[in-house]
């Protein structure tokens, strides 16, 4: 979305909202993160060999795919031209897009779907 002709405000408002967003993404992964690599770590550890950590490796690898694909900050690169893989910015502007394309047409969708069969 172009952002010359907003409003400040509205566009701090719009940023504050993408950062919690991607902070609670972030967040989600972590949480996940951590029993994943744990479990990582411990068969490595019972399995033993010079390649004990290959599971391990993998997570952090999950790991840093996945730092990129939610860019917190803004300052990595895309993993693709592709919209849903490429970042979470991507599937956020495209969210965004559609929200505002149905605002601007004043549409609404019904809350229930009796509402509409009664209109």
């Amino acid at each position: 979305m172009g952002t010359a002709n907003r409003n400040p405000r509205i566009e701090l408002i719009r940023d504050t909202a993408v950062l919690q967003m991607k902070l609670l993404v972030d967040g989600l992964r972590d949480a996940v993160l951590i029993p994943v690599s744990l479990v990582a770590a411990l068969i490595g550890v019972l399995r033993g060999g010079e390649d004990c950590n290959r599971e391990f490796r993998r997570v952090i690898k999950l790991g840093r795919r996945s730092e990129r694909w939610i860019n917190l900050f803004g300052h990595q690169r895309p993993l693709s031209t592709h919209p849903v893989k490429g970042s979470m910015d991507s599937v956020l502007e495209q969210v965004e897009s559609v929200v505002m394309e149905q605002y601007k047409r004043g549409k609404r969708q019904p809350d229930h779907p009796e509402e509409e069969k009664r209109s």
